[in-house]
């Protein structure tokens, strides 16, 4: 009789469950499940463009594991969903999140990369050079940094094109600033501008009009001792520009030899005449719907010291991407997402 009374409930529990099974075996949960689990499901979701739910399974592997090896590659991971996102806000993320991973992993193999893509948050957020140039700044220190902070990275090569890419944005609107000003012959501000064109940007694409119309500026106030060693620059230093005829026919008119070219420069200026297309057909594809930059230009560089690494190309996937230069503004297509998971230890980078 106890036995009967003791199995009653058991008809009324089942019937209280509406007459279906219960299942005694609760889904898994991601808690009770490993690090590595964990970090192949998120990549495999980021992969997929599944970027809130990717990132849900890393922020549970950073909390459940803190001392995992996997660490470091989920918060990566973290910063690298956000820019792959690509929109104004995640890009602002993704800034965050990987300034926080080079804070808490500073000789990580990653941490070069980190920077790298620091730099490109700001690029993907450049407006045109007639508009504010606030992002084209921040881009600007932030590839110098990784420029200065990791010279033996082998994203150098890149970092520097991308360099010579904003500063031609920088340069583009200073001298556009100068040109109205040389317009209304307001000549003292129109110097000030190509001035600093010429000081900040040696690289800039149009240095030989800029030269030209300095050494015009400093010729109408009235300043030809000054104009002169202008129009020398530009038969000196780019001596097969457009502007170099001019300049000599006003060195003439001013009584002032006609230097000779530069060997450096004249042997520079006649490769870029073999390479003009390429040079000029080399643009970023995060400017889509922005203005064409031009990657290399004609001009000296003081960054160009003849230490170019460009034959130690970076791994094919390094953080997700295929670098800056090859990026599309559609973020993920065309790429895997990987953080390189079962490559070997690579050696420690200290910081510069």
């Amino acid at each position: 009789m106890n036995k009967f009374f003791l199995l009653l409930p058991l008809p009324f529990l089942l019937l209280s469950c509406g007459g279906k099974k219960v299942s005694t075996n609760a889904p898994a949960s991601n808690l009770d499940e490993p690090d590595r689990v964990l970090f192949d499901r998120a990549m495999r979701d980021l992969n997929k463009n599944k970027f809130t739910v990717g990132r849900l399974t890393l922020q549970t592997l950073i909390n459940t594991y803190p001392d995992s090896e996997y660490l470091p590659r989920a918060k990566y991971a973290m910063a690298e969903s956000f820019f792959r996102e690509n929109s104004s806000a995640s890009l602002s993320q993704a800034e965050n999140e990987f300034k926080d991973y080079i804070t808490f992993f500073p000789t990580s193999d990653l941490a070069d990369d980190a920077q790298l893509k620091v730099g490109m948050t700001h690029i993907r957020r450049i407006e045109k050079h007639d508009r504010d140039n606030t992002q084209a700044r921040l881009a600007e220190i932030e590839l110098k940094t990784m420029i200065d902070t990791y010279p033996d990275s082998n994203l150098l090569d890149e970092a520097k094109r991308d360099l010579r890419a904003v500063q031609e944005v920088l340069a583009d609107g200073v001298y556009s600033v100068g040109n109205f000003y040389m317009l209304h012959r307001n000549y003292a501000a129109a110097i000030s501008r190509y001035k600093e064109v010429a000081t900040k940007y040696p690289d800039y694409s149009k240095m030989p009009t800029t030269l030209f119309n300095l050494a015009e500026g400093l010729r109408h106030a009235g300043n030809d001792a000054e104009a002169a060693i202008y129009y020398a620059r530009i038969v000196t230093e780019h001596p097969l520009s457009d502007r170099a005829d001019d300049a000599k026919q006003h060195l003439t008119a001013l009584n002032q030899p006609i230097p000779e070219p530069s060997p450096v420069a004249l042997a520079r200026a006649q490769q870029a005449s073999h390479d003009d297309k390429n040079i000029l057909g080399k643009m970023f594809g995060m400017f889509k719907s922005r203005p064409p930059v031009p990657t290399e230009t004609t001009a000296a560089s003081s960054a160009d010291d003849g230490s170019s690494t460009a034959d130690a190309a970076p791994a094919p996937v390094r953080g997700g991407t295929v670098g800056a230069a090859g990026a599309s503004s559609g973020g993920a297509a065309g790429t895997s997402f990987s953080i390189d998971v079962d490559r070997p230890p690579q050696p420690v980078k200290k910081l510069r």
